[in-house]
């Protein structure tokens, strides 16, 4: 994947071609979208706006990309930016407005269940948690993409996990 990422941003950055980067969105669009709808709570609008804005803002600073870390990574930065930039303004707490889901364990099978136990974490433990059990990123890339140290980001999520722990354990 990486490989054809770079292989499209090159493109994109010294022809200029639109066509490469309409297919950098199609292969990052499903995963960019199903964590926006996770941090908001299930809002399906919200999560079609702050989509726009993310590949608004990479097709604008694509040229700043530098290949240190993988692009899924510098990618990943933008949309946890995006939602932190639209929760400044907004100070908004999200109403659950649909169904998905988060193996967080085996016994876990109720998707609705999972998205109002995300919404008892703040923003800085959802957010880790979902970059780590989901999006399958270590603690070193999550800290790159939150701009945080490591060990904050393992607090973050021991922090949530116990979160979670308690919520299914002892409900809401």
């Amino acid at each position: 994947m990486q490989e054809l990422d770079n292989t499209l941003i090159n493109k994109i950055v010294l022809l200029s071609d639109h066509e490469a980067f309409g297919k950098l969105i199609d292969i990052h669009q499903a995963e960019v979208r199903g964590l926006l709808f996770k941090l908001t709570g299930g809002d399906h609008a919200l999560t079609d706006d702050l989509s726009q804005e993310v590949f608004i803002r990479v097709f604008k600073h694509i040229r700043k990309y530098k290949a240190r870390a993988k692009f899924s990574t510098w990618l990943y930065r933008i949309v946890i930016n995006v939602h932190n930039d639209y929760s400044k303004v907004r100070k908004n707490r999200y109403e659950i407005k649909g169904e998905d889901s988060l193996e967080i364990e085996e016994s876990i099978d109720n998707s609705i269940d999972i998205l109002r136990a995300l919404k008892t974490l703040n923003i800085k433990e959802r957010t880790a948690i979902l970059l780590n059990y989901e999006k399958g990123f270590v603690h070193n890339e999550i800290a790159s993409i939150m701009h945080m140290p490591v060990g904050t980001v393992k607090s973050c999520i021991r922090r949530g996990k116990l979160k979670l722990k308690d919520y299914f354990k002892y409900g809401e």
